[in-house]
């Protein structure tokens, strides 16, 4: 059990030190005045940065479910999957900005699928 701590913790302090090495390493563009890291903008990086979250939350909340068997935590991982897949959309919607003409609606609706996801886990009574 502490193995398992220890790992989540180590896990989580280098996802925070990733994270804080792209605002460290972000350049500021002299035409647009925009922040770039790697040459992306920081909220395409900020985006990527949650879809990684959320797929390892998703994991760890699915894996917690299989064990237990609730069915809020299946519902609360549905929601963390459904997260993952806006960011990546988006993501792809940045990169191939012509072929995302649905992205935006998808997204929105994705929202929509996601809070209901959060409710349905928060408001069952039983596992």
């Amino acid at each position: 059990m502490k193995t398992k701590n220890f790992a989540i913790l180590f896990s989580m302090l280098i996802l925070v030190s990733l994270i804080s090495f792209f605002i460290v390493s972000a350049e500021v563009k002299s035409e647009e005045n925009d922040p770039k890291v790697l040459g992306m903008d920081m909220d395409e990086i900020i985006v990527i940065g949650s879809s990684i979250l959320a797929l390892f939350l998703f994991a760890v909340t699915f894996a917690a479910y299989m064990r237990d068997g609730r069915k809020r935590l299946l519902y609360v991982a549905i929601a963390f999957f459904l997260f993952a897949i806006k960011g990546v959309l988006i993501s792809l919607d940045t990169f191939f900005p012509e072929k995302g003409m649905w992205a935006d609606p998808i997204a929105n609706f994705l929202d929509f699928a996601i809070l209901l996801s959060f409710f349905f886990g928060v408001v069952r009574k039983r596992g």
